[in-house]
């Protein structure tokens, strides 16, 4: 037999037996296939635990019944600060702590006294609650707070035994008292009880047993000390400040894969995941509801993956819903013969164009080595 005619009965056979594969892939998906399946109930919600497993409940139990056949929607989760949010600090009490803030890139904000507070991913009321604590913690117990003397602060320096020696003195910008006998003494940053046995030392070298008060008639701060080391201010503990969300980002859910028009949807209360993936123009072929899966954001921005395990009949009778929460991601992965289709094209036809073609190919080589 000629060498040319061989070669293209053995490519036949080779494509033979790669269409009878197909086939038998394509019935073996199709036999597994059910008639879809009538339910007159309620359409129940599937809740989403966070260990990963997929939960029923009914709608009328997840939901909520009320009087005269209405239903609450189901809750919804907190929202949580993204980066370039904008909120409002708003304290009632002390008006001059009012402050307009916005989310850093790093998900970061600064506060006068407080410091940098980390934002992004918390809720505003979770937000709020750390700020009080802060503010309680700079202001102290009962006790434990010290003042400490300030620039442009005016004291009395009182001697109860030698009235001549008193003096009303202001503390200077560069934080020191000049007083008769002693000279120079450092006084901004230390309580007038420091800065009083202080004065009993210097003037013990000119005076038998010293008796000196040191009495703040004017305040030029409300800094105290606080537990014997750091600095606070007076009141705040009495402060109750609120966060108000300002500007946030839009909500969005994310669907991809094999849908006619994976992309962003604008989330809203009650978006299910049937409604999300209408709007995405529905599943194409090649999807396998079976393996859909979402990605939902969990404490400290930690990925959650939900594997639904869905019927392959879930869009022909969907028997059942999900509730979508904000930022959401619905992924439809492809099917088993659509990913087969996919190597073939990549591994064989790209790489052997004539058999793709092959038809054209056979029949080419009969006729040039017919006689």
């Amino acid at each position: 037999m000629n060498p040319t005619r061989q070669a293209s009965f053995s490519l036949a056979r080779v494509l033979r037996l790669i269409a009878g594969l197909l086939v038998v892939v394509s019935l073996g998906a199709c036999s597994s296939l059910k008639p879809p399946v009538q339910s007159s109930g309620p359409v129940p919600f599937l809740r989403l635990d966070m260990d990963g497993q997929v939960a029923a409940a009914q709608a009328s139990a997840e939901v909520g019944a009320l009087p005269g056949g209405m239903e609450t929607e189901p809750a919804l989760p907190p929202y949580r600060f993204g980066v370039g949010d904008e909120f409002d600090l708003r304290v009632p009490d002390a008006p001059q702590f009012d402050l307009a803030l916005k989310v850093r890139p790093d998900g970061k904000v600064s506060l006068p006294m407080i410091g940098t507070l980390h934002v992004k991913g918390r809720s505003p009321e979770d937000v709020q609650d750390e700020v009080r604590e802060r503010l309680t913690a700079l202001s102290g117990g009962p006790g434990s707070r010290e003042y400490l003397l300030h620039t442009n602060d005016e004291l009395e320096i009182k001697f109860p035994y030698m009235p001549t020696l008193n003096e009303s003195v202001r503390v200077r910008p560069d934080g020191k008292l000049q007083l008769q006998m002693v000279g120079v003494v450092q006084a901004e940053g230390l309580s007038p009880e420091e800065l009083q046995a202080q004065l009993k030392q210097r003037y013990a070298k000119f005076l038998r047993s010293p008796e000196v008060s040191v009495l703040v008639r004017t305040f030029g701060t409300q800094n105290v000390r606080v537990g014997g080391e750091g600095t606070g201010r007076a009141g705040l503990a009495n402060l109750r400040p609120n966060i108000i969300a300002r500007s946030t980002q839009a909500t969005q859910v994310f669907v991809g894969g094999e849908v006619a028009r994976p992309g962003v949807l604008a989330y809203r209360p009650g978006l299910s995941l049937l409604q999300a993936l209408i709007e995405a123009g529905g599943q194409l072929p090649s999807g396998d509801v079976t393996q859909m899966v979402i990605l939902r954001r969990g404490a400290n921005d930690k990925v959650e993956v939900f594997p639904l395990r869905l019927s392959a009949t879930y869009f022909r009778a969907p028997n059942k819903d999900i509730q979508l929460q904000p930022f959401d991601v619905v992924l439809l992965p492809k099917s088993g013969i659509s990913t087969l289709g996919d190597q073939l094209n990549q591994y064989v036809f790209n790489l052997f164009p004539l058999i793709r073609n092959s038809a054209v190919g056979l029949s080419y080589n009969l006729r040039s080595n017919t006689p």
